[in-house]
């Protein structure tokens, strides 16, 4: 079996290592994630644990997913309804496993349930990372732009750190207690959050 993963999750390393120690045959693509290219430090740690993977830039997910049967990622939060929000360039994985119909599982522990929707407005679905991420300040400083005052230059620098992955792109979602439907998330949540939960934390909030 060939699994593709995303970038680094510590939950998906030890889902890895676990199947692993149940004597599943299987080897995984690392995609690595750029521009802070964790999947390198995932590719170690898999190699160290005797684990047979390729790592390959994040443009050639396309071009390599028709090798996969599986693709196995982890995320930042689990949204109410089922959508997750998950390290930058993880939609385009996600997008390129709907179209050649290969399973996309999330696998997040039950801290990163998160008992709001994406549209509300108490949700912030990115923030920006340094530019230095992507450009060497060294090379680029002459004609980047750190004002907004009359003569800036004209070279911006943009480093969004997350993407969402809508429900309709995730094929399952493994917790703690087994695995669900996207559909089902609200109803899990509900186990862990109650609505004074959630008005306490409007209430600070505001």
């Amino acid at each position: 079996e060939v699994i593709l993963t995303f970038g680094r999750s510590r939950t998906v390393l030890k889902f890895l290592c676990a199947a692993k120690e149940k004597k599943r045959s299987f080897e995984v693509f690392i995609a690595e994630g750029a521009p802070r290219c964790q999947g390198h430090v995932l590719a170690k740690e898999l190699a160290g644990h005797g684990l047979k993977s390729t790592v390959i830039g994040d443009a050639a997910v396309f071009a390599i997913i028709s090798r996969v049967n599986l693709v196995i990622v982890g995320a930042h939060a689990v949204m109410a309804n089922g959508g997750v929000i998950v390290p930058i360039g993880m939609n385009m994985v996600a997008l390129a496993a709907r179209k050649h119909a290969i399973p996309f599982v999330v696998v997040a522990g039950i801290h990163k349930l998160c008992p709001l929707y994406p549209h509300n407005q108490e949700v912030s679905l990115n923030e920006m990372r340094s530019p230095s991420e992507l450009l060497e300040f060294g090379k680029f400083s002459n004609c980047m732009d750190y004002s907004t005052g009359v003569g800036a230059s004209p070279l911006h620098v943009a480093n969004p750190a997350f993407d969402y992955v809508p429900p309709e792109l995730v094929s399952l979602l493994i917790t703690d207690v087994g695995g669900h439907n996207p559909s089902y998330m609200y109803r899990l949540i509900a186990d862990y959050y109650s609505a004074d939960d959630y008005f306490l934390q409007e209430k600070h909030d505001s």
